[in-house]
């Protein structure tokens, strides 16, 4: 939903969302990330993947995707999630024995011990479930500005990027800059979106 009174900048954008994800109560969290964790299931191919994925970030109300955990190890399903490093992202193969612990951020990412995985791993990643507060209709997203996961794309431009998010798309972020990175998907609750980039 947009709302007339409210700038379309990331600033703006990035204070309105979170305040709405805010607002919707736990059970609503709750259910708006197993309808998204549904739709996540059901886009899956029969063959296993290499997934990249996040672990909510306590108390901010984002998507959790734990739900979907238990069924992509069964899969097969190779996974990975993020350690900030500095001003980088490093990427570590994630298995339910994965020792965890919070950030500065208040998310779980694995302990210092867990070695990153080598470029060669990276490079056969097949998906990137995105963190997002918001998106607009040609995929642009909003985060939190630290820019990790643009930096992550314009490395491994390879990987299929999908957004998950509570919030239906924007028509359009006022601020876009040349070097944000459209996502190819967004899954919101109970549907998926596919973006077309030329």
């Amino acid at each position: 939903m947009e709302y007339p009174f409210m700038e379309n900048n990331k600033k703006s954008l990035r204070a309105h969302y979170k305040r709405l994800r805010q607002d919707l109560s736990e059970e609503m969290q709750a259910q708006y990330s197993a309808l998204i964790c549904a739709e996540i299931l059901k886009s899956l191919p029969e063959k296993p993947m290499n997934i990249h994925l996040f672990l909510p970030m306590q108390g901010a109300g984002e998507v959790n995707l734990h739900p979907l955990l238990a069924t992509l190890w069964e899969r097969g399903d190779r996974l990975y999630i993020p350690r900030v490093k500095g001003k980088n992202l490093e990427h570590i193969h994630f298995t339910a024995d994965t020792d965890l612990v919070l950030n500065r951020w208040q998310i779980p990412e694995p302990a210092l011990h867990h070695p990153p995985a080598s470029i060669d791993e990276i490079s056969h990643i097949n998906w990137v479930l995105t963190p997002l507060l918001v998106c607009d209709e040609a995929g642009y997203r909003v985060g939190y500005g630290g820019g990790f996961y643009d930096q992550f794309f314009q490395t491994f431009p390879q990987v299929v990027k999908i957004g998950v998010g509570f919030f239906a798309p924007i028509t359009e972020i006022s601020d876009r800059y040349q070097g944000d990175i459209p996502l190819n998907h967004y899954i919101m609750p109970g549907k998926k979106l596919t973006f077309e980039h030329r």
